[in-house]
C-alpha cells in the first residue's frame, strides 16, 4: 500500500481534490487534521493553485471524453 499525505491550506482545493479522489477505485480518504507533516520545500501558493487548477480542468475533460480515462496505477506511475 502507498501512502500520499497533502497538507492543503486552500480549503476550496482541498474540497476539489477530495472529491476527484473519492470517486476513485482502491483508494481511500483519511482526514486527521491532528497530523500535520510539514515538507522542506513549498511551492508558492500561486503555483499549487494553477497546477490544480489544470489538473482540476483535465478531469473535466476526461469526463467529457476528451481525453481517456487513467487507472491509479497510471496515475502513481507518473509521479
Amino acid at each position: 500500500m502507498t501512502q500520499i499525505v497533502l497538507n492543503i491550506e486552500n480549503h476550496s482545493a482541498a474540497n476539489a481534490i477530495r472529491s476527484l479522489v473519492k470517486n476513485m477505485i482502491g483508494v481511500s480518504i483519511v482526514s486527521d487534521p491532528s497530523k500535520s507533516v510539514k515538507s522542506q520545500s513549498q511551492p508558492a501558493e500561486e503555483d499549487l493553485t494553477t497546477r490544480i487548477c489544470k489538473g482540476l480542468e483535465q478531469v473535466k475533460m476526461i469526463q467529457e471524453g476528451k481525453l481517456p480515462r487513467l487507472t491509479i496505477e497510471d496515475l502513481i506511475n507518473e509521479l
